[in-house]
């Protein structure tokens, strides 16, 4: 029996793997080199799939519509776009966004019984009484546009059609593995009938 595509072609496993680092990663740096190793793995895997097959009209269909989406659909072509700016130029292919701590009273305000509240920081152990209500967003990355031999590649609102409401990284990889994993599926359906 044919191993699966996926097995064959170890890049996407590598890329699902560094989705999980990048989902649970505790420290920025750590999670944006996730992130750019990612971007490499994708575009290593969908270039091994195609030299692979290159000569296999069974699966033709199935790789032109890669390549088709890699030139026209926004989110699959911003990965790749994104991985070549980061391979060719020293520009940043994401951006920080602070993290921020906001209290808000309500009718008959509200006290803090006992806690400390450091900006950035997850708040443990805090006690408080009355209307108060606490807001606590830790230190984020998020896709920015990128430059590709010239041309600008903004972070994407749509893939297949449908609206991208994130420009968070790991969930932006999500989607793109998703997109990859789909057509191995269809390559092994192809193959195996």
């Amino acid at each position: 029996m044919k191993l699966s595509m996926q097995r064959k072609i170890t890049e996407f496993t590598k890329a699902e793997e560094l989705l999980l680092l990048m989902s649970s990663a505790p420290i920025l740096g750590d999670y944006e080199e996730y992130w750019k190793d990612f971007l490499h793995k994708i575009d290593k895997g969908f270039n091994k799939l195609r030299d692979l097959y290159k000569d296999d009209m069974r699966v033709k269909g199935v790789i032109d519509s890669i390549n088709i989406a890699r030139k026209s659909d926004p989110l699959i072509s911003y990965l790749m776009q994104a991985r070549n700016s980061d391979e060719h130029s020293i520009r940043q292919i994401t951006e920080r966004v602070g993290g921020y701590t906001k209290l808000e009273g309500g009718a008959g305000g509200g006290v803090i019984v006992s806690g400390v509240i450091e900006g950035g920081k997850m708040q443990e152990n805090l006690v408080t009484a009355g209307n108060l209500k606490i807001e606590f967003q830790i230190e984020y990355v998020e896709i920015i546009s990128v430059t590709s031999r010239g041309k600008k590649y903004d972070p994407p609102n749509i893939s297949s059609g449908k609206a991208v409401l994130t420009h968070i990284p790991h969930q932006i990889a999500l989607i793109g593995l998703n997109f990859y994993l789909e057509k191995l599926a269809l390559i092994d359906k192809v193959l195996l009938s």
